[in-house]
């Protein structure tokens, strides 16, 4: 083999391997949040057909000891709050041993964002429109910070929506999101499914699917 040729062998193979390198940078190098595809979206695609309508009543996030007393949340042997009935979305956020979620820090966090919320006594309700609003709670037993029996620390927030007829299930979902990230990006926290396993870009699929599938049955 002669030198000239050795000379365009080489030449190619560094080709290939800066080719190879460009590609795997450009679809793998870069992390990308968790998003809902946006043209899903009942309310814009469908008019409300029918006036009346055999609606199942759902409790209402007023107050979560209700919620509690009806038996929409429960508790594992461990303490963690559960989703027990398919009419909610409930995501988690988890934090290390070392690194707790304090009732403060969530409230100076709320505070200084953009994000509407009332503090309902050591639960929070966070707005997503005038008539709809998802709960933020502490993920473990009692469901609540309690600052007079020194419960001020967590190592679980829990996010739960409760779906509501004629509301845009689909957006508030994906206000649920945006949130959970932002909470997750702020206290170095990890975002979990309701089975609290990592959440998944298909588990978020399979949920703004749910959500489309109760709009869909609840037009008015």
């Amino acid at each position: 083999m002669t030198f000239s040729e050795i000379l365009v062998l080489f030449l190619a193979l560094v080709i290939a391997i800066t080719l190879v390198l460009m590609l795997r940078k450009l679809f793998f190098g870069r992390k990308t949040k968790i998003q809902i595809d946006k043209k899903v979206n009942s309310r814009e695609l469908f008019e409300p057909v029918g006036s009346e309508n055999s609606e199942k009543e759902i409790p209402q996030d007023d107050n979560l000891d209700e919620l509690a007393e009806e038996g929409i949340l429960d508790s594992s042997p461990e303490g963690e709050i559960e989703n027990v009935k398919p009419e909610m979305l409930t995501l988690h956020l988890q934090n290390t041993e070392e690194s707790k979620f304090s009732y403060d820090a969530i409230k100076k966090f709320l505070g200084s964002s953009s994000i509407e919320y009332s503090d309902e006594g050591g639960w929070f309700k966070i707005s997503i429109d005038e008539d709809d609003s998802f709960l933020l709670v502490n993920g473990l037993n009692p469901g609540k910070f309690v600052p007079e029996d020194g419960l001020l620390e967590t190592q679980v927030m829990t996010l739960i929506y409760s779906f509501k007829p004629k509301a845009n299930s689909v957006s508030a979902f994906s206000k649920m999101i945006d949130i959970a990230q932002l909470m997750a990006e702020n206290f170095q926290s990890k975002i979990l499914d309701s089975d609290r396993n990592n959440l998944t870009k298909q588990m978020v699929d399979h949920y703004s699917q749910i959500a489309e599938e109760y709009d869909l049955n609840n037009l008015a």
